[in-house]
């Protein structure tokens, strides 16, 4: 009987928790967690990493393809929230669908945040729709605009890093 007694003492006290340990694991684990944070923010703040959301460059698609519906809707083609937040219009001018391609930063000038540009299809011309005194060719002269592209089978793409021309 004085083994088994013994016998169970002995796995009751292995099973105890150190409290002094387990509390000095946590609070080191989250110091450790927290300064790793700092450090990330603060590598990203001094630009020596970068947060890369989607694509630079964004293909589009057929040339001809997007010039003909283009033509038809009388209207830029947009696209939405390109890249982290960067909406676009494609815009193509001219009869022949390999030349006179524009990419168009849809935001506004006035209110990048809040407002986008948007299109007159009577007048042709882009106008922003928290001023809308504010009238833009059907270039996108004047407005941020990005480098067009179109490789050797007739693929269309927008490289975003690259801007053209803008306020």
């Amino acid at each position: 009987m004085e083994l088994n007694t013994l016998g169970n003492m002995s796995i009751a006290e292995g099973t105890k928790l150190n409290l002094s340990r387990t509390i000095l694991f946590t609070v080191v684990s989250l110091a450790v967690g927290v300064a790793l944070i700092f450090i990330v923010i603060k590598l990203a703040g001094d630009g020596d990493i970068k947060f890369k959301l989607g694509d630079d460059v964004f293909r589009v698609g057929e040339v001809d393809q997007f010039a003909d519906r283009i033509d038809e809707d009388s209207s830029p083609l947009p696209f939405s929230s390109l890249s982290g937040h960067r909406p676009i219009y494609v815009q193509h001018l001219g009869d022949d669908p390999k030349t006179n391609w524009h990419a168009i930063d849809a935001r506004s000038p006035s209110s990048p945040e809040s407002c986008i540009l948007g299109w007159d299809k009577d007048r042709q011309l882009f106008f922003d729709e928290c001023s809308i005194q504010s009238l833009f060719p059907p270039t996108g002269e004047g407005l941020i605009r990005y480098k067009v592209s179109i490789d050797g089978t007739g693929l269309l793409s927008v490289d975003l890093n690259e801007i053209l021309g803008g306020q």
